[in-house]
């Protein structure tokens, strides 16, 4: 009976080596690293360079007479009389895209420099969005936001995911600084063509101060 489990405790030693062995191989054989449109995004975030964006807060307009968008917001103020529901007073997004087309208002694209915006605790901002080409674009904020990406026709488009992976939330505390430089990815899958982009502060975020680097993956 000695002999026995002595050859059991052999045994059962030799495997758990083996699988400690292989375990401790598995690891040491792989390796996690940064893609490079995150790369590309941190460092956008991370450099003093910058393009200001003034985003543009619509308003119903109601004067007794009209109905219609006031889009305010970098010194612009026009007013744009627009077709809205009297009985629901709803604003749409199809008709704040075509008051900011109908103000003039160039559209944002994919751009090497982060843009910095002022978003204000009350203010739920708009701007145009110019995808280029079809595929798979990505919006990085440094603050938390909630951000909505809607069509030509007014309709929301799905965001893919705002997952961050764990390369990039290591690569952010591997920066100077105590806390991650980027609290937000959002990418979406779009067809080429002009699109709103809207983005609200959350009520955990306390800064006014906004910046936002977009990426074509």
């Amino acid at each position: 009976m000695m002999r026995r489990n002595t050859y059991l405790i052999t045994v059962i030693g030799t495997l758990l080596l083996g699988l400690a062995f292989i375990s401790c191989e598995d690891f040491d054989d792989e390796t996690f690293e940064l893609s490079a449109i995150d790369a590309a995004a941190i460092a956008s975030i991370e450099d003093t360079l910058e393009i200001k964006l003034a985003m543009k807060s619509a308003n119903i307009l109601n004067d007794g007479s009209q109905i219609g968008i006031i889009v305010v917001g970098g010194g612009i103020g026009d007013t744009i009389i627009m077709p809205i529901d009297t009985a629901t007073n709803v604003l749409e997004a199809v008709e704040i895209q075509t008051a900011l087309v109908d103000a003039g208002i160039d559209p944002i694209g994919v751009n090497d420099t982060v843009y910095a915006v002022t978003i204000r605790s009350d203010s739920l901002c708009y701007q145009l969005f110019e995808a280029s080409t079809g595929g798979d674009y990505v919006f990085y904020v440094a603050h938390f936001a909630a951000l909505n990406i809607y069509g030509s026709t007014g309709e929301m488009v799905e965001m893919k995911t705002d997952e961050m992976s764990p390369e990039l939330i290591a690569g952010l505390y591997e920066l100077p600084g105590p806390v991650p430089t980027i609290k937000g990815r959002y990418e979406y899958t779009l067809s080429a063509g002009t699109y709103l982009f809207a983005i609200a502060r959350l009520e955990s975020t306390t800064s006014d101060n906004f910046r936002i680097a977009i990426r074509r993956d």
